[in-house]
């Protein structure tokens, strides 16, 4: 849950840079700017899940032992 915390804290912190990029400078201008914010939001959208992924299946395997020692 640590590392799923952890990667939230990062989304939030990009997500809030983002915002205050586009206070200070205005709307994003050029396609190419555009494309590179997305291609960024994906990556980290990539890892986010891979963690989500990573913390269920940790938590899968946790429940899974819990029931066979009970």
């Amino acid at each position: 849950m640590a590392e799923l915390r952890e990667a939230t804290e990062r989304l939030q912190a990009a997500l809030d840079r983002l915002e205050a990029a586009v206070e200070t400078n205005g709307p994003v201008r050029s396609a190419g700017d555009l494309r590179a914010a997305l291609q960024s939001a994906q990556r980290e959208n990539a890892q986010l899940q891979d963690v989500a992924r990573s913390v269920a299946d940790r938590l899968d395997s946790t429940i899974d032992h819990l029931k066979s020692n009970l």
